[in-house]
């Protein structure tokens, strides 16, 4: 099975709070990340034996909080190795493999 790759990256407003990412899965628990304007955090893996591989992300920024799965097993993930998502002041956003930050989806919004 090949590998995947998750990117995360801050663009926030310089001058603004930091944001703050947990990401897990069932059997890894990567840590909480304190990401500046401009930084990203990022790691590899490999879908498990049945298939069934499944991360998620908490992003905090000030007191604003959302949460969502960053890569699931299915259709999507046998076509796209890389996974990238951009904070910035209106949400999350998200891409496969080399999608530019500029051509990215809205996953979720701040509330």
């Amino acid at each position: 099975m090949r590998r995947h790759v998750i990117k995360i990256f801050n663009r926030m407003p310089e001058g603004t709070p930091t944001i703050t990412v947990h990401c897990a899965s069932k059997n890894d628990d990567l840590g909480y990340r304190l990401l500046y304007t401009g930084q990203d955090f990022n790691w590899s893996f490999r879908s498990n034996f049945w298939r069934n591989t499944l991360f998620f992300c908490r992003f905090w920024w000030g007191q604003k909080t959302i949460a969502f799965d960053v890569y699931k097993d299915g259709w999507e993930e046998a076509y796209h190795h890389t996974f990238t998502y951009a904070a910035n002041k209106h949400g999350v956003f998200s891409g496969y493999d080399e999608t530019p930050t500029d051509n990215m989806v809205l996953v979720q919004a701040w509330p």
